[in-house]
């Protein structure tokens, strides 16, 4: 399977696991004892991350807003379930992380196809 092919459905898991964790009463998210600021940072920025192999910038841009509106959205229903808030640092810190992972992984990637084409 190409790489291109496991990271799309890697990223399609993590859009799935930020709804649920994002949705689920506070009681029963898993705790990492992390900062909640670096856990929106680093859930946001590796599910980006996992976007950018194989994909124009266009999509690159629309997926990186796409996740900033998913964030808003998860932010604004948090504010409904029992045990959970909905916050605009939660909103900033999953944005920017979005934001970063795209572009950490389209740098990636663009790494990996030039190494990939000089051993060719």
């Amino acid at each position: 399977m190409k790489i291109e092919s496991l990271s799309r459905a890697a990223f399609w898991l993590c859009v799935l696991t930020l709804l649920y964790l994002s949705l689920v009463p506070g009681t029963l998210r898993p705790q990492t004892g992390a900062s909640g600021h670096f856990e929106h940072f680093i859930a946001y920025a590796g599910t980006g991350f996992l976007f950018a192999p194989g994909t124009t910038l266009r999509s690159r841009l629309f997926a990186a807003l796409a996740l900033t509106a998913l964030s808003g959205a998860m932010e604004l229903a948090q504010l409904s379930i029992p045990d959970r808030t909905g916050e605009f640092d939660g909103f900033f810190y999953s944005s920017l992380g979005a934001w970063l992972g795209i572009a950490g992984g389209s740098l990636v990637w663009s790494l990996w196809l030039a190494y990939r084409t000089q051993r060719a």
